[in-house]
């Protein structure tokens, strides 16, 4: 058995004795090392995942979340062959919390996943034809992973998130029209946050409690009411990471589903859709103003069981 590493070393977290770990701690695992690669550039992961793919039994990735929305977006393109895994190092490391592993400190993400990874899949969706690995948002604070400045997040990790998102929450939030398509019902709504996702949760939080990152579905939440009581009960809860997103029925729209169209009647988002923390491959005015969500493929990893 060989594996591969790419890594990205510009990653909040990233460091040469992480890097170093990893390798040195799978070859005592009894794997044989092939190939390191370092990812250049933004994009970079995906043709490197291709690369690398064919001839090797397991590949890692060292680096954010958005390294792992790379290689999920590789893995939809081809016949995936590796066994593939993640070490996160970058700012909010969603994926560490969806794969069981450390969020802030890759060392022990290494060790566990050295020690209790075992071969499971997870799902995947696509957003207008562009492969997402965990979350696609759009409306109030959805923007905030990509606007929010990389060098504030390398001085202040994941706080930079909350001080991005303050000016905003402190903002009369726009209201967006839509008509969504969802298991056999055609609804009309106007929503403040829209959130599709496979995920735990996202920006750094838990948003649900019991949810299965391989059951063929993906979760719709919709916030279509907001208050001065909302906005003060959610914000300490953001802070101590103890939101649960199904606790607000009565603001909000939640529901599972495999395939969601949804249509915008009226203005778009201000800001295009957060998919896995960057901005939307696309524009929804070369689309028709339509969001079609369905599910990619399955992704075969290696991660604990818990």
């Amino acid at each position: 058995m060989n594996f591969s590493v790419i890594y990205n070393p510009i990653a909040t977290r990233f460091s040469q004795a992480a890097l170093d770990h990893l390798v040195c701690r799978f070859i005592e695992k009894g794997y044989t090392l092939n190939k390191i690669k370092k990812s250049e550039y933004s994009g970079h992961v995906i043709p490197l995942i291709k690369e690398l793919d064919p001839e090797s039994d397991l590949l890692v990735t060292l680096g954010g979340d958005g390294t792992v929305n790379e290689a999920v977006r590789a893995f939809n393109e081809i016949e995936q062959h590796s066994l593939y895994a993640h070490i996160s190092a970058g700012t909010t490391n969603d994926m560490a919390n969806n794969y069981n592993l450390d969020r802030k400190d890759p060392m022990k993400s290494i060790d566990k996943l050295v020690a209790e990874g075992v071969p499971s899949e997870v799902d995947s969706i696509l957003v207008n034809g562009e492969p997402v690995s965990y979350v696609s948002s759009f409306g109030y604070v959805a923007p905030v992973p990509y606007l929010v400045s990389p060098k504030l997040k390398k001085v202040l990790g994941h706080a930079a998130y909350v001080v991005s998102a303050l000016p905003i929450l402190m903002r009369k939030p726009e209201r967006v029209k839509i008509e969504y398509t969802a298991n056999g019902v055609t609804r009309q709504t106007s929503v403040i946050l829209a959130l599709i996702t496979t995920s735990k949760g996202m920006g750094g939080i838990n948003l649900y409690h019991d949810i299965d990152l391989n059951d063929g579905k993906f979760d719709v939440f919709l916030l279509e009411k907001l208050s001065p009581r909302l906005i003060a009960d959610i914000f300490p809860k953001y802070l101590t990471d103890t939101i649960d997103m199904t606790k607000y029925e009565k603001y909000s729209t939640h529901f599972t589903t495999d395939h969601m169209v949804m249509r915008f009647p009226g203005l778009l988002p201000k800001h295009d859709l957060d998919n896995d923390g960057n901005q939307a491959g696309f524009s929804l005015s070369l689309h028709d103003n339509v969001l079609d969500f369905r599910m990619g493929k399955k992704i075969k990893v290696l991660k604990p069981e818990r």
